[in-house]
């Protein structure tokens, strides 16, 4: 047999492993995404990292993935007849199966994950983008600005509730250390559609139009003041002007760009965490 027919056996053999490999993963994925359809999981946004045969169990194989999104892989078991997620024990030595295939393939897992970071943070910085083109230009009327205390530093935004538990820990701790390091902070107050956040819209909307009012002064105690239950003087806002904030700021959370609160990033689009 001479080297050209060799090599084009090799080559159809590889370019049948590799498609049998690639149809066999499309299928395990199909599968998944119907195992997991409450969470509307698509089938392009799952990834098998890796999948082996456990040796010395009958067709039964294992495998590693991620899904767009999520931070975390997800491990499990499969053959041609069910699926198990979930971990499972070598009852003969207490050991995790799971354990040794994670070495196994702990470098190919990693670069799978780390590419999986580098495409959320992409993803979440083009987002930030839009979200910071309409703030400039759509939405402006949103945007109550707190200047800086370095000139050199970058504009930082923040996107928060006043009712959002996580959003005032922030404004206590982070916000004030922003203020220090950045040109000029940018705070957009908006509501949630979450229960116990009815009192938002109308809280936002006076935020922002005291903070204009005062001129961009003290904002950090109106915040501070949106914030408390026990203040009620946000009742007092303007019903026509306020009515017009919630209409802004529904059109905005309809453009499906604020993902939570709080949101932290800087002018590039890059988020702080």
């Amino acid at each position: 047999m001479n080297k050209n027919n060799l090599f084009r056996i090799v080559f159809a053999l590889t370019f049948l492993v590799i498609s049998l490999f690639s149809s066999e993963n499309l299928s395990l994925k199909k599968d998944i995404s119907r195992l997991l359809t409450h969470q509307k999981v698509k089938v392009d946004s799952i990834n098998i990292i890796a999948s082996d045969k456990i040796s010395d169990i009958k067709d039964l194989h294992i495998a590693i993935g991620t899904i767009k999104g999520s931070t975390k892989p997800f491990l499990l078991l499969y053959n041609k007849k069910v699926i198990i997620f979930g971990n499972m024990i070598d009852r003969t030595n207490g050991r995790s199966i799971f354990e040794e295939f994670i070495k196994k393939h702990k470098k190919q897992i990693k670069q799978a994950l780390y590419k999986q970071n580098m495409d959320k943070k992409k993803s979440e910085v083009s987002n930030y983008k839009k979200l910071i083109s309409l703030l400039k230009t759509k939405y402006k009327d949103l945007v109550i600005a707190i200047k800086g205390n370095n000139s050199k530093g970058k504009t930082v935004y923040l996107i928060t509730d006043p009712n959002c538990p996580f959003c005032k820990v922030y404004e206590k701790r982070g916000l004030p250390k922003i203020i220090k390091s950045a040109k000029e902070v940018k705070i957009v107050p908006i509501y949630l559609n979450i229960r116990g956040h009815e009192t938002s819209p109308l809280k936002s909307s006076w935020l922002i139009l005291e903070a204009k009012k005062s001129k961009g002064k003290d904002i950090l105690n109106l915040l501070r003041r949106a914030s408390d239950p026990k203040d009620i003087d946000y009742k007092k806002v303007d019903k026509k002007d306020a009515k017009k904030m919630i209409e802004k700021m529904r059109e905005l959370i309809r453009s499906g760009l604020i993902n939570g609160t709080p949101s932290v990033f800087d002018q590039d689009g890059n988020p702080i965490r």
